[in-house]
């Protein structure tokens, strides 16, 4: 019996992977019924671990102290059909997740593994194609699926099983900022309306820290902060990296010299006074450039491009043009299966054009990193895949040791970087480069891009993250309906955009003064 109430109580945690690397120190936290938390830290904190050790099955191996009870009863590493159901889990990567082929048949997928009647399994399904407004999709092979579709999917296929705990490790790393927050509100109403707990690990706190109950921040591997959203900004020494992740109004706050309990969402910023006063004072900065020539001949020219995925799918892009020129960043903005991964793969010959050109100047080196990092590693060993001086570069050597694939989102990523500059190409293709990096790395990042830019490296990124492009872009692209629609310098783009836009920029509008 669970006399205490507590969906979740874990008590003196600890665990190290094979190998001696502790990720989680002596970890105790408890967790009521409906509660919504958002669990944060930098990239490889232990916050992908934590939530394992909350599944069924899922725990990884190595050695593990201490105890994790689910509604008073310990979890074991062998789930039965009950706990299965009970506790839904949401994985960083959905390509690990999507087993079936078809969109109906993997929403269908959980329900038969458990055993659950025909009838049921239908009237499930229907409910949640409903819910999560996938019924334009449901005939769809789920390889067809941009990553953010993907990841809408394994959402509805934990949601169908009704479960009591849903656990999300980075949920909206692949969404645009449409998407994220549509997402974010469907989770919030499996909250709110039906009482499912929700724990969720998350770099972009953006959208989740307005909606949750309590913040949890690892800090290597042990708890430094447990606090409502509206101290989390007050809980934070001065420097900490973790500031960088803070939502707008947090940031704001704390620059204008706020104290204690601040602002979390956009709305709250722009009614606070002492927000108003600081954005008021604070102008708008220019569009700045680096003089990147566009007069010069392009490294890549793409004319009215047409292309997609088959015969039998029609064309995702239907007269994309663009040029990229040496030493410039060209950032791809646009709605999730708009067509900015298959950008990407037709530049760099992954997918046949059906028609317009692809015209690369001759001799051009290109090197492509593909949403899923793991494609890129062949060895058993993060210092086999990139030399020492990259490795140091990116801040790795200490996990030169590890298995490529027991590394965490942003080390994966990070670690493929490092291996692609090892060829030294001509033109970097990165498609969505700051997935499952914390906010402190992507400003390091941006910073690093503008370096490999200096020498003359093109780099051609795909993102939905508004406040990495807008740090680091030369100009901005936005893709819609098949074809860039508008391109513009980072802040004019922003600045016009109602929706495709940074938190900044919502938080700041008609307040700032302008130049």
């Amino acid at each position: 019996m669970n006399e205490n109430n507590y969906q979740i109580e874990i008590s003196h945690l600890s665990f190290s992977y094979p190998g001696g690397n502790t990720a989680l120190r002596d970890i105790s936290l408890a967790v009521r019924p409906g509660e919504f938390v958002v669990v944060c830290g930098l990239s490889g904190c232990g916050k992908s671990t934590l939530l394992r050790m909350m599944k069924p099955g899922l725990q990884p191996r190595g050695e593990l102290s201490g105890k994790v009870l689910l509604s008073g009863s310990e979890i074991t590493d062998k789930p039965d059909e009950k706990t299965a159901a009970a506790v839904g889990f949401v994985m960083q990567d959905p390509e690990a997740q999507t087993v079936t082929d078809k969109v109906w048949h993997e929403l269908a997928f959980s329900c038969e593994s458990v055993g659950m009647p025909r009838g049921e399994i239908r009237r499930r399904v229907g409910e949640m194609a409903c819910y999560f407004g996938l019924e334009e999709l449901f005939e769809r092979d789920t390889a067809s699926l941009s990553g953010g579709q993907k990841q809408l999917l394994c959402l509805a296929s934990a949601a169908v099983l009704h479960p009591e705990l849903l656990l999300l490790d980075e949920p909206s790393s692949q969404l645009d900022p449409v998407a994220a927050q549509n997402f974010v509100d469907a989770v919030r109403r499996l909250n709110r309306d039906l009482g499912v707990t929700v724990i969720a690990a998350e770099h972009r706190l953006e959208e989740l820290i307005p909606v949750c109950d309590r913040v949890i921040m690892l800090d290597n591997g042990e708890i430094s902060a447990d606090v409502p959203p509206s101290e989390l900004a007050a809980a934070l020494p001065e420097g900490h990296p973790m500031a960088a992740a803070l939502t707008a109004a947090q940031r704001v706050f704390r620059a204008a010299g706020g104290k204690g309990c601040s602002p979390v969402s956009v709305r709250e910023g722009r009614q606070n006074a002492l927000c108003r006063e600081y954005l008021s004072k604070r102008r708008q900065t220019a569009d700045k450039t680096r003089g990147i020539s566009r007069n010069a001949e392009p490294l890549v020219d793409v004319r009215e491009l047409y292309a997609g995925w088959g015969r039998t799918s029609p064309d995702v892009l239907r007269g994309t043009s663009l040029r990229i020129f040496p030493g410039e960043i060209y950032a791809v903005i646009g709605g999730n299966g708009s067509g900015k991964s298959t950008l990407l793969k037709a530049i760099y010959g992954m997918i046949k054009p059906t028609g317009g050109r692809i015209k690369l100047r001759r001799g051009v080196n290109m090197a492509y990193l593909p949403q899923n990092p793991c494609m890129l590693f062949t060895m058993d060993a993060a210092c086999e895949e990139a030399p020492a001086e990259q490795l140091e570069r990116f801040g790795l050597t200490g996990l030169s040791g590890r298995d490529p694939l027991d590394l965490s989102g942003g080390e994966r990523q990070k670690l493929a970087l490092a291996k692609l500059l090892a060829e030294q190409p001509d033109i970097l293709l990165l498609d969505e480069p700051t997935k499952g990096t914390d906010a402190a790395s992507r400003r390091e990042f941006a910073g690093m891009l503008r370096d490999i830019t200096a020498s003359g490296t093109a780099v051609l990124l795909v993102t939905h993250d508004t406040e990495f492009a807008d740090s680091c872009a030369d100009i901005c692209g936005m893709l819609f309906n098949g074809e860039i629609i508008n391109e513009a310098p980072p802040q004019e783009m922003f600045r016009q955009n109602y929706f495709f836009t940074t938190p900044m920029s919502r938080l700041s509008r008609g307040i700032a003064a302008k130049e």
